[in-house]
């Protein structure tokens, strides 16, 4: 230890086995965690799918049909509004609960994505199934509107929008967690918590201990030298 001698292995047995009462409540902390960890409160997340469908006639005008790589860009443009901050009031008026997002589908792996279909992956995480479904289905309805108020904006004819088609219909699924990785740190910190802590509370105690002999040594030591001088005093008073 900092500033004496290494505590050995009985020592530190020894220690937990005195203050047993600490690591008593330590175990019951640890294992109220993990009953935590164990039975965690169920998520869902309902998920969709739409395809950006380009205007029938390739040779079109459209400029935002003809962003590259693909039209792709312009379900982004969509994304980045409804997933700003300043869009959360309409979506929430919308009936859209819960955590949502919206995203490029990506058509490739993690370590190399692909954009080449134009498709846009919208989800909606939270705990009331059914409601997930309704703010899912919400969710697509302001994707499709805004779209469409993109293009307004743009000065796009009707007949020569990009369209929507929905390429995975709405469904709502349990989002499982790791609960061995939680598990396993919940055990970690329990088992450093019932060796450290009846240590540090036996080293306090000890402590205390040490400082309220030392007062009282200290106090007894004034008494005595208050006795003694009052004895000299007495007798220098003559009679």
């Amino acid at each position: 230890t900092r500033g004496g001698a290494a505590v050995s292995f009985r020592e530190v047995i020894e220690t937990v086995r005195l203050r047993w009462q600490v690591a008593a409540v330590v175990l019951l902390m640890t294992l109220a965690m993990g009953w935590k960890v164990d039975h965690p409160p169920r998520v869902y997340q309902a998920t969709s799918v739409l395809l950006l469908v380009p205007p029938q006639e390739p040779s079109a005008p459209n400029a935002l049909a003809a962003a590259t790589p693909s039209i792709a860009a312009t379900g982004l443009v969509v994304d980045t509004i409804l997933n700003d901050s300043s869009s959360a009031d309409r979506l929430r008026e919308a009936g859209v609960t819960g955590d949502y997002s919206l995203l490029p589908r990506n058509n490739g792996t993690v370590q190399t994505p692909k954009y080449t279909v134009p498709a846009e992956q919208l989800t909606v995480t939270g705990a009331d199934p059914d409601a997930l479904l309704a703010s899912i289905n919400a969710l697509s309805k302001m994707f499709v509107e805004e779209l469409a108020d993109l293009q307004t904006r743009a000065g796009v004819p009707q007949s020569l929008r990009i369209t929507t088609q929905q390429l995975v219909a709405p469904a709502v699924a349990q989002v499982h967690g790791s609960k061995l990785r939680g598990l396993a740190g919940v055990a970690v910190l329990g088992a450093t918590g019932c060796v450290v802590l009846p240590l540090w509370f036996d080293r306090y105690v000890r402590r205390g201990s040490r400082r309220t002999r030392g007062g009282g040594g200290r106090l007894r030591d004034k008494r005595n030298k208050s006795t003694e001088g009052s004895a000299d005093v007495s007798e220098r008073v003559p009679a």
